[in-house]
């Protein structure tokens, strides 16, 4: 019986492991001045003593009882906070995610449904997914997949959205952080995200390997704290390449054809994703600014 029992909650362990926490945002608790959705952090904590929210419980969901409603907004002495959702941790002075929850899966794709409003284009709202698996060797994290889904445009029903996810590596992650805001690095206030139903589909068995887009590519030096070297050897034609931050934003966006560089003197500190797209193939490269 012992064995049974003990068989029985190894599998829901393993089942609940591959799962959202509150993906439907239907479990919410209170706070002193606020409520909060369960296992997911957000802004209200920096906000609240002002009577200002960037997280709020809306109903009726899409399915269910409730979903996450995120907006931006301006808060005296401190500009204007973006409505942002952490299923992990969240830095309440960077406003930036730092940690996640376990997960072991590799799932193709993040669906969920959505409802948003940037105050203007010069704004998104974005969901992002970064898969990690940590290194005991270097005592560092290791990307696994990467996936962003960023909107400048609006949208007052439901719709049906997701994240593709692209695969760096052919291993298993011990970790998902998923990232929902309703603003991008420059926020405006009243831009907002209405969000539902989150689910991992698919499944990813490896990576392509030894594809010609990947060989073709050198980035050196890296890490670095000034400028990264692209060595496009090989491709004939142009090239679109895109840098994106953590959070979905795009923070440079070229054409090359051979070889290029990108100054990152100004940006922060961090991990960003260089994303190079030549015939509608693509492939991502994690850049390390130091």
């Amino acid at each position: 019986m012992k064995t049974i029992k003990l068989t029985i909650f190894i599998l829901i362990s393993n089942l609940l492991i591959g799962q959202i926490p509150n993906n439907g945002f239907e479990t919410w608790i209170s706070m002193p001045g606020y409520s909060t959705p369960v296992d997911w952090d957000n802004l209200n904590q920096v906000t609240y003593y002002k009577n200002v929210f960037t997280c709020n419980q809306g109903t009726p969901g899409n399915p269910g009882a409730s979903y996450l409603f995120l907006i931006s907004k301006n808060v005296q002495g401190k500009g204007v906070v973006p409505g942002r959702a952490v299923s992990g941790k969240i830095d309440t002075t960077s406003y930036k995610p730092i940690s996640g929850y376990s997960f072991i899966n590799r799932p193709q794709q993040l669906n969920y449904f959505m409802q948003y409003m940037p105050y203007d284009p010069s704004d998104s709202v974005s969901v992002s997914v970064l898969l990690t698996k940590w290194d005991n060797t270097t005592l560092t994290r290791d990307t696994v997949a990467y996936g962003v889904s960023y909107y400048n445009a609006m949208a007052h029903t439901w719709l049906a959205e997701g994240v593709y996810l692209n695969y760096m590596s052919g291993d298993a992650p011990d970790t998902a952080m998923i990232v929902i805001s309703s603003s991008s690095s420059n926020p405006k206030d009243g831009s907002y995200i209405y969000i539902d139903n989150l689910q991992f589909n698919g499944s990813v068995i490896g990576i392509e390997e030894n594809s010609i887009l990947e060989n073709n590519i050198l980035v050196y030096p890296n890490p670095s704290s000034d400028i990264i070297y692209f060595n496009l050897k090989g491709l004939i034609k142009s090239v679109k390449v895109e840098l994106f931050d953590l959070l979905g934003n795009q923070i440079f966006s070229d054409t090359w054809v051979n070889q290029s560089s990108i100054t990152i003197s100004n940006y922060q500190p961090g991990i960003y994703y260089l994303r190079i797209t030549e015939n509608n193939k693509s492939t991502n490269k994690k850049i390390i600014k130091l």
